[in-house]
């Protein structure tokens, strides 16, 4: 699965994170396209060398390794997450405090994935402090972690590669949850001497950081749009012979859209309610009536009418907005 955009638009421009993502970009061209012996250089000299971190040598690299990548796939994969999670996470945590988010997010998974290679000294040795680590993936797992608690029912817009290449929409709860879950296989894995050249135990420690520090902060996601809303939302009918279309009203709320419908002549249980994410229609039929109407909303919602109400002729409802 590749992910390709959410489906959750930020209320304000995410101007750190498309510094970070210049950042980032920037720096592996600069090494990249002077050849690769330059760019296996600034592996060696910008990154992060366990031995030398436990000896307090070179502790600046711990920062620099961030902004480095091994190769076009690896940087590709981590501005792709950056570029599709991060705007929202520094939406609900502000400018400032998401650059500080990152950077610790980044620092974190470093000493989770430091801590971890003493457990694989039993089948490994001790190689592994040797190999320097590199790579943005570290604070882009924090991001993950901040994104799946504060948007877990955002939609990601998926390329799925099963039998046919296909686009779905899955929630975000469910394709973060099973990327931690491969993470968290794999280093398991790691331990008994897989190697992969991927530090997955950095992705673990920055993507649980992420987590504990939305939820010991309190941090909530900032809603879109203003408190309250109304709209009269009335479209034409589709051609259908003595079909008309009702007055229908939508109240946009902070967490919800009340819908109201003018119908009368008919009973409820000729009232037919279909929903969508971004539409609802209404069908309905009586003696000598019928009604249909449909109204695209400025709002996404949960397809599914809750509260349902209809007496003397007007029909209410109510639908959870996705954020």
């Amino acid at each position: 699965m590749l992910p390709i955009r959410d489906e959750n638009r930020p209320v304000t421009r995410p101007y750190v994170n498309y510094g970070l993502l210049l950042t980032n970009i920037s720096v592996f061209f600069f090494f990249f396209l002077q050849g690769i012996r330059s760019l296996e250089a600034a592996i060696i000299n910008f990154g992060a060398i366990p031995i030398e971190i436990l000896y307090g040598k070179r502790l600046w690299t711990l920062l620099s390794s961030m902004f480095i990548h091994a190769d076009v796939s690896h940087i590709f994969g981590n501005m792709l997450y950056l570029w599709i999670f991060g705007d929202n996470v520094e939406d609900a945590l502000g400018h400032f405090r998401y650059l500080l988010f990152y950077l610790a997010g980044g620092l974190i998974a470093n000493f989770v994935h430091i801590a971890s290679l003493f457990l694989q000294i039993p089948t490994m040795g001790p190689g592994g402090f040797m190999i320097p680590t590199v790579g943005a993936s570290g604070a882009i797992s924090a991001i993950l972690g901040a994104y799946i608690i504060l948007y877990p029912k955002a939609r990601i817009r998926t390329l799925v590669f099963y039998i046919f290449i296909q686009i779905v929409s899955v929630p975000a709860y469910y394709y973060l949850g099973f990327w931690f879950l491969y993470q968290l296989v794999m280093g398991v894995f790691s331990l008994t001497g897989l190697s992969s050249g991927v530090a997955f135990w950095a992705h673990i420690g920055g993507f649980v950081a992420g987590v504990l520090v939305i939820k010991a902060f309190g941090v909530k996601p900032r809603v879109r749009g203003r408190p309250m809303i109304t709209e009269r939302l009335v479209e034409r009918p589709y051609v259908i012979p003595r079909t008309r279309t009702p007055i229908i009203e939508a109240l946009i709320e902070v967490d919800r859209v009340r819908v109201v419908a003018e119908l009368p002549g008919v009973e409820e249980r000729n009232i037919s309610i279909t929903v969508s994410e971004w539409e609802f229609t209404i069908s309905a039929e009586g003696e000598g009536v019928r009604y249909y109407g449909r109204a695209v909303l400025p709002v996404m919602v949960v397809p599914k009418v809750e509260n349902l109400s209809f007496k003397n002729g007007v029909l209410s409802f109510v639908l959870y907005r996705v954020f």
